[in-house]
C-alpha cells in the first residue's frame, strides 16, 4: 500500500501562486483605500491606526462616482440582453436545423474568438461616425453586443445535443417555430445562459478600450475611463485611484464567488458533446 503523499502537478502550483498573488494585492489595494493620501504617501507600507472613510466620502459625492457607475450598468444591461437574445437565436438555428454553409457559419464565428475588436476598431469607428452615434453609449454597447463568438459556440452545442422528441412533441402539439423556441428550447437552457451571462457582464463591465474610444463627454463615461482620470495622474490621486479599483473590482469577484459554482456547470454543459 503506498502511503506516500502525491506530488502537486506544476500547473496545479503555478495556478496557486498566482492565486495568491492576485489575492495579495486584492487585500492590499483594499487595505489603502481606507487610508489618507498622506499616509499613503509618507508610509505606504505602514498598518493603519483606524479605518478611513473619507476617500469613500470623496469618491461618492465629490468624483460622481455614481453617473460612472449608472453608465457601466446601463451599457452591461443593454448588451447583455442584446447578447442573450442574439446568441440563443442563432445557436438555436445553428444547432437544431441543417442548411448549407453550416461549417461556413460555424468558421465565421471561430474567427471571431481569434481576433479582438481592437484589430478592426478603424472600420468599426468609421462606420459608428457615419451612423452618427460618436459619444453615444449606444455605440458602446452596439459594438460589445457584437461579440457573440463564445456564447454561440456553447450554446449550439447544447442545443445540438438536446434530444430531437423535445422539437417533435412541440411541433405536434401545434407550436410554431418561435413558440418552440420561447416556450421549450430557450428556458432548458437557462444553466447555461446564466452562466453566459456572469461571465459576459465581467467582461463588458470591465471592458476599457471600446469605450475609450467611442466616449468623449465626461457624463458618458463608464468606471474604467474613472479610474483611467485617476491613474493618469497617480501620485496626486492615489486615493481615489485605490478607492475606485476597489469599487470596480471587488463586487464582481465577490457575485464570482457565490455564482461559481453555477457558472462551470453551465459552460461544462455547453461544452461537452454527447
Amino acid at each position: 500500500m503506498n502511503l506516500r503523499p502525491k506530488k502537486m502537478p506544476i500547473s496545479a502550483a503555478i495556478l496557486w501562486v498566482y492565486s495568491l498573488f492576485t489575492l495579495f494585492v486584492l487585500v492590499y489595494m483594499t487595505y489603502q483605500s481606507f487610508r489618507p493620501k498622506k499616509d499613503l504617501l509618507s508610509a505606504t507600507f505602514a498598518f493603519p491606526k483606524h479605518l478611513y472613510f473619507g476617500n469613500y466620502r470623496k469618491l461618492f459625492m465629490e468624483q460622481g462616482f455614481f453617473t460612472y457607475l449608472l453608465n457601466s450598468l446601463l451599457i452591461v444591461a443593454a448588451a447583455l440582453f442584446l447578447v442573450v437574445m442574439l446568441s440563443t437565436m442563432v445557436a438555436y438555428g445553428i444547432g437544431k436545423f441543417k442548411f448549407r454553409f453550416k461549417n461556413g457559419v460555424l468558421l465565421y464565428f471561430l474567427i471571431g474568438l481569434m481576433f479582438p475588436v481592437q484589430l478592426g476598431i478603424v472600420p468599426i469607428f468609421l462606420l459608428i461616425r457615419q451612423m452618427g452615434l460618436l459619444d453615444s453609449q449606444f455605440s458602446v454597447i452596439l459594438v460589445l453586443a457584437s461579440g457573440l463568438s463564445m456564447p454561440v459556440f456553447l450554446l449550439t452545442t447544447f442545443f445540438a445535443n438536446l434530444p430531437n422528441d423535445l422539437y417533435e412533441s412541440a411541433k405536434i402539439d401545434g407550436a410554431g417555430e418561435w413558440t418552440t423556441f420561447i416556450r421549450v428550447m430557450f428556458p432548458l437552457a437557462s444553466p447555461i445562459t446564466f452562466s453566459i451571462c456572469i461571465i459576459m457582464s465581467m467582461q463588458i463591465w470591465n471592458q476599457f478600450f471600446v469605450p475609450l474610444i467611442f466616449l468623449h463627454s465626461e457624463s458618458k463615461k463608464t468606471i474604467p475611463l474613472m479610474i483611467m482620470k485617476f491613474t493618469n495622474n497617480a501620485i496626486y490621486n492615489m486615493d481615489m485611484a485605490m478607492v475606485g479599483s476597489v469599487m470596480a473590482t471587488v463586487p464582481l469577484l465577490i457575485l464570482f464567488f457565490f455564482f461559481s459554482r453555477r457558472i462551470i456547470e453551465g459552460v461544462a454543459s455547453g461544452g461537452v458533446k454527447g
